[in-house]
């Protein structure tokens, strides 16, 4: 019965795997009839490099408060002290705009960027990671962002009654999968209590702010920690746009100097949609499994070499031989041995016994690596064993004497001790 039921299974599995098989990979192409009468209401208009800022750079250009725009891009050599100047040159203030994934500078860009504000002109940063040295700059500590949403879209407002929507405005994740839908993410927001009280709130969602600005000198930053919302997917839409003019509209006029990034939001256009090609009037099957089904006859002899592979599986795959059990390795139990035997003679107070055991490692210690016998009589043997070893001849002399003394006295266990510490330190020090 329980073969029976072992066979039942196998095969109900075999059948449910080749009719999933079918479906999933048997689907006809769609007409171009049939494609354009489908719809997607949770499908995206997917704009070029979604994750850009091509449409917020290209809108800034056409702003009402921006007098100019231009790119700069720091390098080893170039700091921000050559590219943006702490005088305007129209009598409008100057902006600078970081918008990245994560911001770094060095000490002297970040040192001239503050002295920058500092001088009455404005910094906008919207990064993911504003840096350990600039969060402890303004707050005192390393990180002031944390995650309190993983969807893909966050709803958001403003706070000041000039800005604040009767609903939230919907914004979405910049990173889009392939079929044009925005995916999961984690969107950041501020530690409320690790920001103190030199800011203003500007916008945010459930109590959890996005966005601020704090004054500094003459001027002031405005610190946001969604660049996402910046990209062109979100520009494209109705709340996005409304979401930048916002943020921007607390700048006066301007003379922008957009800081470049070739990373993710690069202000690029970036590289066209590839042209897609016409999908087939009619129905087609491109897939080598899907002709195989197609064919009643290869369909059977695909079923049955299945099938008889799951039967050789099934027949051969029982033990021939009976399990072996492994051979455990030999133990080397003389270190235990030892031990034991020296505990006993110490206890005992049979110490010259342990004295002779130590006498031996001793004579064989010198012969196995200095190849001196001990048991030879040489009147030059203590300074032979200290030219090989290193150690001074007056401790080797000791030991020898302590050795010799063995055979008429016996030993106390203070001696025995200072014995053993004698030793010690020659296989510790000698060479």
């Amino acid at each position: 019965m329980k073969n029976n039921s072992k066979y039942i299974v196998i095969g109900g599995i075999l059948v449910i795997v080749l009719v999933l098989i079918y479906f999933l990979n048997g689907s006809s192409a769609s007409s171009d009839g049939d494609k354009s009468n489908q719809k997607d209401t949770t499908k995206i208009s997917k704009p070029v490099n979604p994750a850009g800022t091509y449409l917020l750079y290209n809108l800034l250009k056409k702003y009402e408060k921006t007098t100019s725009i231009q790119t700069i891009q720091t390098t080893d050599t170039i700091s921000l002290e050559d590219l943006l100047p702490l005088e305007n040159f129209n009598l409008e203030p100057n902006l600078y705009v970081s918008i990245s994934e994560s911001f770094y500078l060095n000490g002297r860009d970040r040192n001239y960027l503050m002295d920058f504000v500092y001088e009455g002109n404005y910094a906008i940063i919207s990064s993911q990671d504003f840096g350990t040295k600039l969060t402890q700059e303004f707050f005192g500590y390393d990180d002031i962002t944390a995650s309190y949403y993983y969807d893909t879209a966050i709803h958001i407002n403003y706070l000041h009654p000039q800005f604040k929507n009767k609903t939230d405005l919907v914004i979405l994740n910049e990173d889009i999968n392939f079929h044009g839908r925005s995916i999961y993410k984690d969107f950041l927001f501020f530690n409320d209590w690790r920001l103190g009280n030199d800011y203003i709130s500007i916008s945010g969602s459930h109590e959890y702010l996005n966005c601020i600005m704090i004054p500094h000198g003459e001027g002031f930053f405005i610190l946001h920690t969604q660049p996402g919302n910046f990209s062109n997917v979100n520009i494209a839409r109705k709340d996005g746009k409304t979401n930048a003019e916002n943020i921007f509209s607390h700048f006066p006029k301007n003379n922008i100097y957009w800081h470049q990034n070739f990373g993710k939001y690069s202000e690029y256009r970036g590289i066209p949609q590839p042209k897609k090609s016409k999908p087939p009037k009619k129905s087609s099957r491109s897939s080598p499994l899907q002709f195989i089904i197609s064919q009643p006859a290869l369909l059977a002899a695909f079923v049955l070499l299945i099938a008889g592979m799951l039967l050789y599986m099934l027949v051969f795959s029982k033990r021939r031989q009976k399990i072996i059990p492994p051979v455990e390795s030999n133990e080397n139990s003389s270190m235990e041995f030892m031990d034991i035997v020296s505990k006993l003679y110490f206890q005992q107070k049979q110490h010259n016994k342990l004295v002779n055991h130590m006498i031996q490692i001793y004579i064989s210690f010198l012969r196995e690596r200095y190849y001196i016998n001990l048991a030879q009589k040489d009147p030059k043997i203590v300074t032979r064993i200290a030219e090989k070893s290193g150690i001074d001849e007056e401790r080797i002399k000791n030991i020898l004497t302590t050795f010799k003394s063995a055979k008429t006295k016996r030993f106390t266990e203070q001696e025995l001790i200072d014995l053993h510490v004698q030793l010690e330190y020659f296989y510790k020090n000698c060479n």
